[in-house]
């Protein structure tokens, strides 16, 4: 097979998502990024940004004809709920010619995956965002058990953050009681460095699935280059 194109379309302050899809794809897929305009991490921030950013953003992308477009945002694509994400997605598949993953959407295919439907939920959002994420969550189906967010605006301070701060942040946020109950432990955020932390976070949860906004991401593209014709593999 040829070369498998990913046209990534995330908010320009966020550090993280391109990094990891250039760590973790594998050989034979390439990444192009795209920016939309964000500065801090706010519901008016992203509403803006997917408003007045998002359509030129997505119209590049068309140039370099991507074989997968991907919305690297989960806050962003639950605004408003499922339906106002399954917009956006057929917002880019118009401007690009290519099909387009968002995470909500990579996240409905990795929860069925793994067999999850309750789930405990960190993000680094401040409230109205975790609860737009609870509530995208809910209306695909799944129980949130748990869900707190961090309260952090300054999405480059997202990006900055430790493995060792995630871990913590998860061992004093999720109530002991509740790891026995739930299929998967999610942490939401394409810019939280999560994926890094991965290592930390299956050595201190070793029972209890675990997944992220970036790896569902990676999943989901992985699952199309090899229907593509690349030989499969899982991390």
């Amino acid at each position: 097979m040829g070369v498998f194109r990913v046209g990534l379309i995330v908010p320009s302050s966020n550090t993280t998502m391109e990094v990891d899809f250039h760590r973790t794809l594998p050989a034979g897929v390439e990444t192009a990024t795209s920016r939309m305009y964000l500065e801090d991490t706010t519901k008016e921030g992203e509403i803006r940004m997917i408003e007045g950013s998002l359509p030129e953003a997505a119209r590049a992308l068309r140039t370099m004809k991507p074989s997968l477009a991907v919305f690297g945002c989960t806050s962003g694509g639950a605004l408003f709920g499922r339906r106002y994400d399954r917009r956006i997605q057929e917002s880019i598949e118009d401007a690009t010619g290519a099909e387009t993953v968002t995470i909500l959407s990579a996240l409905s295919e990795e929860f069925t995956q793994i067999g999850a439907r309750r789930i405990a939920v960190l993000t680094p959002y401040t409230p109205d965002l975790t609860e737009a994420v609870r509530a995208s969550l809910e209306e695909d189906g799944m129980e949130v058990l748990f869900i707190k967010g961090m309260g952090i605006v300054e999405n480059t301070r997202i990006g900055s953050l430790t493995e060792e701060e995630i871990l913590a942040f998860a061992r004093e946020s999720v109530p002991a009681s509740l790891l026995g109950r739930a299929d998967c432990l999610f942490f939401s955020c394409t810019n939280l460095p999560a994926v890094r932390a991965l290592p930390l976070l299956r050595a201190a949860y070793p029972d209890l699935p675990i997944t992220t906004s970036n790896f569902a991401a990676i999943q989901a593209v992985r699952r199309r280059h090899e229907a593509a014709g690349a030989p499969a593999k899982r991390t």
